[in-house]
C-alpha cells in the first residue's frame, strides 16, 4: 500500500483538530476552576468566628438523679457481665493454638447454657429491663452462631 500526500494532509488536519479541542478544554476547565475559587473567595466573609465549644460537664447539675438499679436488674448485669467474661475467655482460646479447640468449645456451651439459663430465669426481663434483653438476645445468636461455625467446621 502506497500512502499519498492528500491522505496525510487529511490525516494531519484531523489531527490538528483534536490537539485544539483538547486545549479548548483544558482552557474551559481552567476558566471554571478560577471561577468557582473566586467565587468562594467571594461569599466567605473575613471575620468569621469559630463556634463556641461548651464543655457538657457544665450543665451536670441540671440532671435528674439517677434511679437506683433494682436487685433483680444488678443481678441479671452480674448474669450478662460474666457471660461477657467467657465470651473473653474464649476468644483467648481461640487465639492460643496450644489450648485447643476442645476446650474453647466447652467454653462456649457454658456460655450457650448460661445464656439459656438466664432467659428461663428472667422471661419477663423485656419488660424490666429491655437494654439488657437486647444484649442477652444478641448473646445468644452470637452463641448460636459461634456453635454453627464449630459444626461446620470453620475452626479446624
Amino acid at each position: 500500500m502506497k500512502i499519498r500526500p492528500d491522505q496525510i494532509e487529511g490525516v494531519q488536519s484531523e489531527q490538528t483538530q483534536r490537539r485544539n479541542k483538547a486545549k479548548q478544554s483544558d482552557a474551559a476547565f481552567g476558566d471554571l476552576l478560577n471561577q468557582e475559587v473566586a467565587r468562594g473567595e467571594k461569599t466567605v466573609p473575613p471575620s468569621v468566628a469559630p463556634p463556641l465549644v461548651v464543655n457538657p460537664l457544665l450543665a451536670a447539675g441540671h440532671i435528674a438523679a439517677v434511679q437506683p438499679v433494682s436487685e433483680d436488674g444488678a443481678q441479671v448485669a452480674g448474669q450478662v457481665e460474666s457471660i461477657l467474661d467467657k465470651w473473653d475467655d474464649y476468644a483467648a482460646t481461640l487465639a492460643d493454638p496450644e489450648a485447643g479447640l476442645k476446650s474453647a468449645y466447652g467454653t462456649l456451651d457454658e456460655i450457650a447454657g448460661d445464656v439459656a439459663a438466664l432467659k428461663a430465669e428472667q422471661p419477663d426481663l423485656e419488660s424490666t429491663h429491655p437494654g439488657l434483653k437486647s444484649i442477652v438476645d444478641e448473646l445468644e445468636t452470637l452463641a448460636a452462631t459461634e456453635q454453627f461455625k464449630f459444626n461446620r467446621g470453620d475452626y479446624a
